[in-house]
């Protein structure tokens, strides 16, 4: 592998640490996507070979296979190009991300990932990471690609946004505001609730890729499943999959 390792950012020690790419999912694995995952790589591969770009924000129903999408990509164009360097960071440290370009030197592009990212009430972190998505003074010097996962299409809950319109002096003055976040990225990618078909799908997707036997037993416990956990998600069809497998022992 040419680029082993991404760089993760440690909050207590204030250093980046690297992380070799373990454990991330075979983009293969992931079933339903294909048209999400070819717009993202896409957009990768033109940031990495010079061409224009967006920032990118993957936003819908938890579970849906976002950050492992990201992963995945990342992986495989570690393998393919040695010009970049990815930068995970918590969302809970984004107020670190000056401090990462202030302190740390970089002589290749970065790709910058922020997973499960959302505002919370009077958190003005947005505004500063509004204006780092802009090219702030402090990443000026670097090109960078910044992709973020969110439960939320807009990275805040629609009841802050409610209380904008109601509260705002002039109309939609506030609102505007929070909404010219998400509007900085140029590429947005939803993710949306499975049918029972396509979770079916998925689990018959797993099957062929372990070379096991999908059958009748194995869909009518996917069905049990659903019916449990109350919901469709590519996460809790890999949960019910590895479930199965363990209780036949089969190892995955």
């Amino acid at each position: 592998m040419k680029n082993k390792h991404l760089l993760c950012w440690n909050g207590s020690k204030n250093s980046l640490d690297k992380i070799p790419y373990n454990k991330v999912l075979d983009l293969k694995l992931l079933y339903g996507v294909d048209e999400q995952i070819a717009r993202i790589e896409e957009n990768t591969k033109n940031f990495l070979e010079g061409l224009a770009y967006n920032h990118g924000l993957l936003w819908g129903v938890r579970g849906s296979g976002k950050s492992s999408i990201i992963r995945g990509i990342l992986k495989d164009y570690s393998l393919k190009y040695e010009n970049f360097v990815t930068i995970e960071i918590n969302s809970e440290d984004l107020s670190d991300l000056p401090n990462i370009f202030l302190n740390h030197k970089f002589n290749k592009k970065i790709i910058i990932f922020i997973d499960d990212l959302s505002f919370e009430q009077d958190d003005r972190r947005y505004i500063q990471f509004k204006s780092f998505l802009e090219g702030s003074f402090y990443n000026s010097n670097y090109e960078f690609l910044i992709y973020v996962t969110s439960n939320r299409r807009h990275l805040m809950k629609r009841d802050m946004l409610d209380n904008e319109r109601s509260s705002a002096i002039s109309q939609d003055e506030g609102i505007e505001e929070k909404l010219s976040l998400s509007d900085r990225f140029g590429l947005w990618i939803s993710f949306h609730n499975l049918s029972k078909k396509d979770f079916i799908l998925i689990i018959k997707n797993y099957c062929n890729f372990y070379n096991l036997k999908f059958d009748k037993e194995i869909e009518d416990d996917a069905l049990k499943w659903i019916f449990s956990r109350g919901n469709r998600t590519g996460r809790s069809a890999f949960q019910f999959f590895k479930y199965y497998s363990s209780s036949k022992n089969i190892i995955i």
